[in-house]
């Protein structure tokens, strides 16, 4: 099967399993996918503090969707076939909206995660495809995470944390765990943190590390930062 009819395939099922499911089951499920994505455990108790509800709610939410065929769980929580389906497509018109959002309608990127959110449950494939089309066809959000189904080719990359001194590099990716803050997303735009633009990493304390965007002034990003944006 080619990559366009694979695409097909996937939102055609993806559009069943969102016309026969509540919106509570899209969250928790794009929940476990960007966890897993981000290399955080599959807990129940993550997914709580992921998606910022109580444990009892996303207990109740994980059970339905268990009985229903999109997860499982043993030790940890594992998408189904058809779960991961469903995350995939919900992650899709997430990450096709930010880019919208962004670079069409030119929204600051502390709203675009909010917004996206919103657009994410209710965006049709006629519209998604509109889109697609403006956008020229993008194979990762703004943020440099991939679009799922897409053409997008893994490239290998490493956070700035572990980068040597005093070279330069070319920011690829934010994860989602930044892009979830407005502050922190807000002060990375601001300081010209965003994929494809240039950093220099100038030193590393035990606490910060100093860096310089598109040769401009250096600033200091703490260590949790450093470790949450990848370059190549």
């Amino acid at each position: 099967m080619d990559k366009s009819k694979n695409i097909l395939s996937h939102e055609k099922d993806g559009q069943e399993l969102i016309e026969n499911f509540p919106i509570s089951f899209f969250s928790h499920a794009q929940a476990i996918y960007h966890l897993q994505e981000v290399g955080i455990e599959l807990k129940k108790t993550r997914v709580a503090d992921w998606l910022e509800s109580s444990r009892a709610n996303v207990s109740q939410v994980i059970g339905r969707m268990q009985n229903s065929g999109l997860v499982s769980f043993g030790e940890n929580l594992k998408l189904t076939e058809k779960g991961l389906c469903l995350a995939k497509i919900i992650t899709r018109r997430h990450r096709i909206t930010e880019r919208f959002l962004s670079e069409v309608l030119n929204l600051p990127w502390e709203e675009v995660y909010e917004e996206s959110s919103r657009w994410e449950n209710v965006l049709s494939p006629v519209t998604e495809k509109a889109m697609l089309d403006i956008l020229g066809n993008p194979t990762t959000g703004p943020f440099g995470n991939p679009i799922p189904y897409s053409n997008y080719k893994e490239k290998k990359m490493y956070p700035i944390l572990e980068v040597d001194p005093k070279n330069t590099y070319s920011i690829e990716k934010i994860t989602e765990e930044l892009k979830r803050d407005s502050e922190t997303i807000s002060f990375l735009q601001n300081h010209d943190m965003v994929p494809g633009n240039k950093i220099k990493v100038a030193d590393s304390g035990d606490f910060s590390i100093t860096i310089s965007t598109n040769n401009n002034d250096y600033f200091g990003i703490d260590k949790y930062i450093a470790k949450r944006v990848f370059v190549v």
